[in-house]
């Protein structure tokens, strides 16, 4: 017996080695089981697990010896998890593990690591509401199973559209029985209106009994209600029954306006801050008498808007900057429109700064003082502020009569302004770049429109083409698509400004002269194609950016670039700065030779219309087979098409203007307008197809090889066939005898006979020289032509001579060709 004792005691050690080891594996289980819990899993319910903790406070209690049991009696002991019954409730997380701190179902990483990337990541104040409210969401305060409380669409219609719908119900029923009792004359003025406004009082008293006790949205509608009646009955006392003298029912309204700002707080119900906001605005307009009274008007909306923008900067409801933005716009313009005149430029203009400052200000208490991240309607307000100030002011300074140097300077003072808040904005939240790069956009396109006002130029297309260009650097830098996207609204704008107006405009001298390119129609539109260029090369370098989430993951950034958001709007910029480089350089060669022709007359004229078209085609050529070349060599498809769709209309152009030239008086045979201009387009076709020839990454777009060879060799003989037809023509016409014109008629078919007998023999040839079967081919087409109009029209109308000629040159060559065929296929068997 005392040899087992070791034995023993070994045997224990390891059984209690096994037990311990078997409590941790319970506690993990448990874990494990509220992690799937928390993620929304429905495991199988298991019974309370014994925890690690527990399993610790437990073991001193624990006999020093253990009675030796067997396995079978330990596996009758325990009930192993997976045997609970799936109906049995709830499994509790081990407390001891929740009381440790750290809850089985949240990483160890998780609370650290969110911490620091919310609150201190970026340097933003993101807050949350557990952040708010002291409360740490752990296994204690927020229980794994228990269910969120959302709306369902249910509870939204009943709980809160029914009851808007049901005041407004109310309010429309008592206007009737109002109404019908006015007619009645059952109620006169006096009781009517203080009906009304007790009615009112009455709702609003109501709507606060219902917020003490809870009812929250039903209090919303009660007071939006009353306040609504309130306004109606001060607005009927003052229009309809004259009880009211203007002084008072403005008071009366503004004090309404005030209560309504002040309930909205109070009950935290925005609703009821934007009826506040509608009738605060709506009081001017609702008691005018007809009569201007600008300052007592601005006063009011200036301390009108400073009481909504306080509101929404403590309540966080930046609707209502853009509300109250909008409504002051729209006061602004009724009143200009009705009462403005250039006595009232520095009034008026003191009003408006102080309105711009006070929503140029916005920002800078909404997002940098207190580091929060600016988003696109930030950006949004900046934009339509500096833009509606600037263009009003601009108006008055026009209308006033004077020059460009006080809107330069104007404008110069507005880029400096923007430029200190710049400053601030970088210097305090440097991180919220979207916010900083705006600011910097402002300040330079008011810059620009200084300079392009100060000289003179179309001073609007220009500053929106640098605001367009500021707007996509900004969205591209900070990664913000909605910037992005209001870019290309601003360059369209501006393209369409300058095809409406700019365009048209005069760009003559005050001596009647013109010089290309150097007009303020051309500066305007140099400026508006190299903002697009820009733009389209910010995009093509740009990259698509990401951040590192909260969970350590890789997530994509705010408004990130997409490849193909990225080729569109490249492409799109690309081909509009293309195609305003293409309309501008035509336009001033137009012009040019248009105010040469104004200045000639009889034949000199005619040359100048037919320099002209020469110098438009050969532009087009030129810029056709250059976009076509550009876009083979940095394989860009957009600017392919592009230059392909200007080659044709080119050819379009030169067939139906150039072409009609063909005769001119002034000709000299293969060294005039009209036969350079089909040169220069075959010269870009065969261009072309050299390049697409030589590139085999292009894959299936090689196939226009042979469209490009076919229309270029067309070209050519059309050219050809125009040379000697004009030749004849012009001899015709040149008054000579009817003899003389039946000869050269003759000669004419003759030597479009012998041209394309020649053309269609080259082809031939050097489709065998080649080996290339397509030239081959058309020329066997080409010289069947040409057979069938000698067999066929030559010989029945050509004279004698002319009819021998006409054989014998086709009768030659085609002997020619087929003796060279033979040879070939001699040649091809004796290989064989």
């Amino acid at each position: 017996m005392a040899e087992d004792t070791p034995s023993r005691e070994l045997l224990e050690n390891l059984v209690e080695r096994l037990d311990h080891l078997e409590r941790i594996l319970q506690a993990q289980t448990a874990r494990l089981y509220a992690v799937e819990q928390r993620l929304g899993f429905e495991p199988r319910p298991r019974p309370r697990p014994l925890g690690i903790e527990d399993a610790e406070r437990e073991e001193p209690a624990r006999p020093a010896q253990r009675p030796h049991t067997t396995d079978d009696d330990a596996r009758a002991s325990q009930t192993p998890p997976s045997r609970t019954p799936r109906d049995a409730g709830p499994t509790q997380v081990d407390a001891g593990a929740a009381e440790a701190g750290a809850p089985p179902f949240a990483p160890r990483t998780n609370g650290p690591r969110r911490q620091q990337g919310g609150a201190e990541r970026g340097g933003f104040a993101y807050e949350s509401r557990h952040a708010q409210s002291g409360a740490r969401p752990d296994a204690q305060s927020a229980p794994p199973h228990a269910p969120a409380r959302k709306r369902d669409i249910e509870s939204v219609i009943g709980g809160s559209w029914f009851a808007w719908a049901g005041i407004l119900a109310v309010v429309v029923a008592v206007s009737f029985f109002l109404k019908l009792a006015f007619d009645n004359q059952w109620i006169g003025p006096g009781a009517r209106v203080s009906m009304g406004a007790l009615g009112g009082l009455a709702l609003l008293v109501v709507g606060e009994r219902l917020r003490a006790r809870g009812m929250r949205s039903y209090a919303f509608v009660m007071s939006g209600g009353g306040i609504l009646i309130l306004y109606l009955s001060i607005y009927a006392s003052y229009n309809f029954y004259q009880l009211l003298e203007q002084p008072v029912a403005f008071l009366l309204m503004a004090l309404v306006t005030t209560i309504a700002v002040l309930l909205s707080v109070r009950l935290d119900a925005l609703a009821v801050a934007i009826l506040g906001l509608i009738g605060g605005f709506l009081t001017p307009v609702l008691i005018s008498s007809g009569q201007d009274n600008e300052v007592a008007l601005f006063t009011y909306v200036a301390l009108l808007d400073a009481g909504v923008l306080a509101v929404a900067y403590f309540k966080r409801w930046r609707s209502l900057d853009f509300l109250s933005f909008a409504a002051t716009v729209v006061m602004t313009l009724g009143w200009a429109v009705k009462f403005y005149d250039g006595e009232k430029l520095w009034t008026t203009l003191a009003f408006i700064s102080v309105f711009f400052i006070l929503y140029s200000l916005l920002a800078i208490f909404h997002n940098v003082l207190p580091r929060r991240r600016s988003r696109w309607f930030d950006l949004a307000l900046l934009a339509w502020n500096a833009t509606l100030y600037f263009g009003f002011s601009y108006l008055m300074f026009v209308d006033k009569g004077y020059d460009h140097t006080l809107p330069a300077s104007h404008a110069l003072l507005l880029s400096a302004f923007f430029t200190a808040l710049f400053y601030a904005a970088w210097s305090r939240c440097r991180e919220d770049r979207l916010l900083a790069y705006g600011y910097v956009g402002a300040a330079v396109t008011l810059f620009t429109a200084a300079v392009a006002i100060q000289l003179e130029l179309y001073w609007v297309t220009t500053v929106w083409a640098v605001e367009g260009l500021a707007l996509t650097w900004i969205g591209l830098s900070s990664g913000e698509a909605s910037a992005r996207r209001y870019a290309l609204m601003v360059f369209t704008a501006a393209l369409l400004h300058w095809l409406a107006f700019d365009m048209q405009a005069s760009v003559y001298g005050a001596g009647g002269e013109f010089v290309p390119l150097l007009n303020p129609r051309a500066r305007a539109c140099a400026a508006l194609i190299a903002a697009f260029a820009a733009a389209a090369w910010l995009y093509r370098r740009a990259r698509v950016a990401f951040e590192e989430g909260e969970g350590g993951e890789l997530s994509d950034a705010r408004g990130p670039l997409r490849e193909d958001e990225r080729e569109a709007a490249a492409s799109a910029l690309s081909l509009a700065a293309n195609g305003l480089a293409v309309t501008l350089l035509s336009l001033d060669l137009s012009d040019y030779f248009g105010w040469r022709k104004a200045h000639t007359e009889g034949l000199e004229a005619s040359r100048a219309e037919n320099a002209r078209q020469l110098s438009l085609s050969a532009l087009w050529s030129f810029y056709g087979a250059s976009l076509v070349a550009y876009g083979v060599r940095r394989n860009w498809r957009a600017l392919r098409y592009a230059g392909f769709v200007l080659l044709v209309l080119t050819t379009i152009k030169v067939v139906a203007l150039d072409l009609t030239f063909y005769a001119a008086a002034w000709h000299v045979p293969l060294f005039n307008q009209t036969f350079m201009a089909f040169v220069l387009l075959i010269a870009a076709y065969a261009f072309a197809a050299r390049l697409y020839a030589r590139e085999p990454k292009l894959g299936e777009e090689r196939s226009v090889v042979p469209v490009l060879i076919v229309v270029a060799n067309v070209l050519a003989l059309v050219a050809l066939s125009a040379e000697a037809a004009g030749y004849f023509d012009s001899g015709a016409a040149g008054g000579a005898d009817a003899a003389r014109t039946h000869d050269l008629k003759l000669a004419k078919q003759l030597s479009l006979s012998v041209i394309w007998a020649v053309y269609g023999a080259g082809l031939l040839t050097a489709g065998s020289v080649w080996r290339v079967r397509l030239l081959r081919l058309m020329g066997l087409l080409l010289l069947s032509l040409t057979t069938f109009k000698v067999f066929f029209v030559d010989l029945s109308s050509l004279d004698r001579i002319y009819r021998i000629v006409s054989f014998i040159v086709l009768g030659a060559i085609l002997l020619a060709v087929s003796y060279l065929y033979q040879k070939s296929q001699q040649r091809e068997a004796s290989r064989k």
